[in-house]
């Protein structure tokens, strides 16, 4: 075979000119060529259905059959498009450069040795059929070699299923393959000498041809899989710090966060969230600077989607987002979703894009999936606050007729002998009336739950006198701490009514509130007897459960009670809430 340009460029160096026959430029542009055509396949395989069955957990029949014929195809496709090499010139001996492995192989790689093997097998017997002194040894490797890429997967990749794309393993897999089939070639194509230049011909176009075709498709599958599973994760990430945010209410506090958040998971320019007028309530990213918490934005758009109660998209095309703050604002095109619950418009997402960005197709899905939860969210929360006022009534209904008949009848015993300490009490009774029947808020400052609770107090003392003794040491800083109203009078009456009223000594009840370092705080109620019985509904239904519950519900699951009992010693009763003075 005459030598061509790249042969006689490796003759100029004697240190390599013994790897000269070995190397043949024109049959490795060729391959190349091959590989582009492979590289177009892969991207289309990569963006069809048919990828999917990859990352299936389980597949039909008709699914094997549909990726049997993709790899063949591939593999069918290397030898049609296969350069025949002649070992003369005008001679009949010839075999070809072809990426027929690729198919084989990427089929046992990422399906198993059955499928390895059919399409090895087949893919072999339609090399075999175009004949050649190579045939039967391509018949016999390409079969081989999908059998032996699925007993890869078979033994190491089913155990790790990322590995399946991991480009090196193919590479691995294929160089394995070509070693077989030119061992194949010297045992199947006599004289030994002719075996040998078939090898020397084609060896290194062949290896380059299938390791880097391989290794190409393999990564097109792998950025594909991973841009799935990098979106979907984002989103459920992005998604569960949203449900948090919201289970606070929806205000300013909450609308910050949540544009953050959006700005942090996604390479969105702009997002602002406005109230039902379209106030700004936050906005984060570029357009900052002049549009601010309080302004109006785009309000002819906005007011168009509260109107209509439905998704605008502005592609900044056809339509553009006009600022009439700045004339060189960079907001451009833009994505408005109404949060709506129960048909009110509560508020506006906003997603924006500047001029000479393109909005991706996938931040407009994003962003009308964004607002649905929004939406959802906002309406769980309402509910989830009409729940929590409904148990905080139902506490109030079940612990004022005994506590009420408690009081009645110490009032009646002090009035007799201590007119002014009757009438005193009295007053504290009144009030702790007052406040059960107009509770108002479901939020209330530790400062207003101590008040109430003194007032508990004062009755109790006067109820059991010296066998009865309050302890408090409150940090004055913590007194505008926010939390749910009505929560320090169960615990305190429980203390009370299932521990110190027990006792034959005088019972000690401990009240504390500090801050750790953790900008958490902690209230405790400590007694100095241990009866806390936890199997015993009664002591826990009626106060303590309801009080967990509505903690939880206002602040998070991390947050709520804890209770430390040592028989006949104490019962400290623990409630951690974060240090909040606005929600």
């Amino acid at each position: 075979m005459d030598s061509d340009y790249f042969s006689q460029a490796l003759y100029a160096f004697p240190w390599i000119s013994v790897l000269a026959p070995w190397f043949n430029s024109l049959l490795i542009i060729d391959i190349f060529q091959q590989m582009a055509l492979l590289f177009v396949a892969a991207f289309l395989f990569s963006r069809s259905g048919a990828f999917r069955l990859l990352v299936k957990d389980s597949l039909r029949t008709r699914d094997w059959l549909l990726l049997y014929l993709i790899f063949f195809a591939i593999s069918a496709m290397g030898s049609v498009l296969a350069s025949n090499v002649p070992l003369t010139p005008g001679g009949n001996d010839w075999t070809q450069v072809d990426t027929r492995s690729i198919g084989a192989v990427l089929a046992g790689f990422l399906g198993g040795p059955l499928l390895g093997t059919a399409v090895g097998f087949t893919a072999g017997l339609y090399r075999w059929s175009l004949g050649g002194p190579t045939a039967l040894a391509g018949f016999i490797g390409t079969t081989l070699a999908g059998l032996i890429a699925g007993l890869v997967y078979m033994l190491i990749l089913r155990k790790n299923q990322e590995a399946r794309f991991g480009w090196k393993i193919a590479v691995a897999a294929i160089c394995v393959g070509e070693l077989i089939m030119k061992v194949l070639v010297l045992l199947t194509v006599q004289p030994f000498d002719k075996a040998v230049a078939f090898i020397q011909i084609t060896t290194i176009p062949s290896l380059i041809g299938n390791s880097i075709g391989a290794a190409l498709f393999v990564t097109i599958l792998n950025d594909k899989e991973r841009l799935g599973v990098l979106h979907t994760t984002t989103t459920l990430r992005m998604a569960k710090r949203l449900v948090d945010v919201l289970k606070y209410g929806f205000n300013k506090s909450a609308a910050r966060a949540i544009v953050n958040i959006i700005l942090g998971e996604t390479r969105i320019a702009t997002v602002a969230i406005t109230d039902h007028t379209n106030k700004i309530m936050a906005i984060a990213g570029a357009g900052a600077d002049h549009h601010h918490v309080g302004d109006e934005i785009a309000v002819d758009l906005v007011q168009r989607a509260i109107d209509q109660q439905r998704v605008i998209f502005i592609d900044g095309s056809t339509d553009q987002l006009h600022c009439e703050i700045s004339a060189n604002c960079p907001l451009h095109s833009a994505l408005i979703a109404p949060l709506a619950v129960d048909g009110n418009v509560l508020g506006v997402l906003l997603l924006i894009e500047p001029k000479r960005h393109f909005f991706p197709k996938l931040n407009r899905a994003l962003g009308e999936g964004v607002a649905e939860l929004l939406s959802e969210q906002m309406q769980l929360a309402i509910y989830q606050e009409q729940l929590a006022s409904a148990k905080h009534k139902l506490l109030i209904a079940q612990i004022n007729p005994h506590f009420l008949s408690n009081a009645l009848n110490t009032i009646s015993a002090i009035v007799r002998t201590d007119t002014a300490r009757g009438r005193e009490l009295l007053a504290k009774l009144a009030f702790l009336m007052r406040k059960s029947i107009k509770h108002g808020t479901e939020i209330s400052t530790l400062e207003k739950e101590l008040s109430h609770m003194d007032a508990h107090l004062s009755i109790e003392l006067a109820r059991y006198g010296d066998k009865l003794r309050i302890e408090k040491r409150i940090e004055p800083e913590l007194m505008n701490a926010l939390l749910p109203s009505f929560v320090l009078q169960p615990l305190v009456e429980n203390a009370v009514k299932h521990g110190t009223s027990r006792l034959l000594i005088p019972g000690v009840i401990q009240i504390r509130a500090y801050q750790t370092s953790d900008e958490l705080i902690k209230i405790e109620v400590k007694d100095n007897a241990g009866q806390y019985q936890p199997k015993l509904s009664v002591t826990k239904g009626v106060g303590m459960e309801n009080v967990d519950g509505r903690i939880k519900t206002l602040f998070g699951r991390q947050y709520g009670l804890s209770i430390d009992c040592s028989p006949n010693q104490h019962t400290r009763v623990t409630i951690t809430i974060p240090f909040r003075s606005q929600l």
